[in-house]
């Protein structure tokens, strides 16, 4: 059963716990929904300030590791490279490139927001219970990870070949 005392240890990990649902749910529900629209880029940017406030939260939180950083701290700067990667293109006068570079850097932020939850949720809840070594637990850790790497290349070519495809029927 899912407690929230498995999660939530400080101010922060309550921030980070909180922001970390505002921003899975705000970009999976961008990620399906139609693009584009002013409904659209209000939760993208709903998304945004929830990543932000999970990768500045995650600064502070250090008990997922006896009081030394982990793995989740080493993957901040991914989580906003391709954050950025996403959101700069969208902001003033558009380039070229701007949608591409949009597709790719909101589908890896969305997705890599997704592998993280999934992570913690295997290492909070379950691994707890099955008495994991350290390299049992990064081994589980990385097999749970591939398949978002694969979910996040698949939805980014998918994503390109349907706006590629629009851009070529207008």
């Amino acid at each position: 059963m899912l407690e929230l005392s498995n999660w939530v240890h400080s101010v922060a990990g309550g921030f980070h716990f909180l922001c970390s649902l505002i921003g899975m749910l705000s970009g999976a529900f961008v990620l399906f929904r139609v693009k584009g629209t002013t409904f659209h880029k209000k939760i993208g940017y709903v998304f945004v300030l929830a990543l932000i406030g999970v990768n500045l939260s995650a600064l502070f939180i250090y008990d997922f590791n006896k009081g030394s950083i982990s793995v989740f701290h080493f993957l901040i700067p991914v989580s906003l490279f391709f954050l950025s990667f996403g959101i700069i293109p969208m902001l003033g006068k558009r380039k070229p490139n701007a949608v591409n570079r949009h597709i790719i850097g909101m589908n890896g932020a969305v997705l890599g927001l997704w592998a993280a939850g999934a992570t913690e949720f295997f290492v909070r809840e379950l691994a707890f219970e099955l008495y994991l070594s350290k390299n049992e637990l990064m081994m589980y850790s990385f097999l749970i990870s591939v398949p978002f790497a694969m979910a996040i290349t698949f939805s980014i070519i998918y994503h390109q070949r349907k706006y590629i495809a629009k851009a070529e029927n207008s």
